[in-house]
């Protein structure tokens, strides 16, 4: 009785050879998901730099918001007080010129308007600027190439790097 040797290379059978393909497949979608994670971190990471920079920027504007308020408040501490002291003079002789000057810079100055109170700044709660980096993610995900076949086009490769 003589028994058949089962030969090294032996077809593989249908179901065999369609997991296969499906675990590349999945591998193929769990890469694709690596990357977009990698690219959606990315974003974030520029978003918060973002966040901060506008943060800054806010902070710098409301200190030079006080200062000019500070600086029109004695402004018009000092008007009053000019005006106050050449009520009280009697009229007299013109002077010189020097004091003609401030004369007329003290009335033009309290001729002026008052400076309007500036706007409050506020500024957007965390929610908001999560919502607001969401949205854009999303937005230029959606101008992204579509997967197609379980393999990215070429320009989301060119994107990422």
């Amino acid at each position: 009785m003589a028994r058949t040797q089962s030969t090294a290379k032996t077809k593989q059978s249908a179901a065999v050879r369609r997991l296969r393909a499906a675990a590349n497949k999945a591998a193929q979608c769990a890469d694709d998901a690596k990357q977009l994670v990698h690219l959606a971190k990315a974003e974030l990471k520029k978003a918060r730099k973002a966040a901060k920079q506008s943060k800054k920027a806010a902070k710098q504007a409301r200190k030079k918001v006080e200062a000019a308020q500070a600086a029109s408040a004695l402004r018009a501490a000092r008007v009053p007080a000019a005006k106050g002291s050449e009520a009280s003079k009697p009229v007299s002789a013109p002077k010189a010129d020097s004091a003609s000057k401030t004369a007329v810079a003290a009335k033009s100055s309290a001729a002026r308007k008052p400076a309007s109170k500036p706007r409050q700044l506020t500024k957007p709660s965390a929610a908001a600027v999560a919502r607001s980096v969401i949205t854009r993610i999303q937005s230029e995900h959606a101008s992204m190439p579509a997967v197609v076949n379980g393999s990215p086009e070429t320009g989301s490769r060119a994107a990422a790097s």
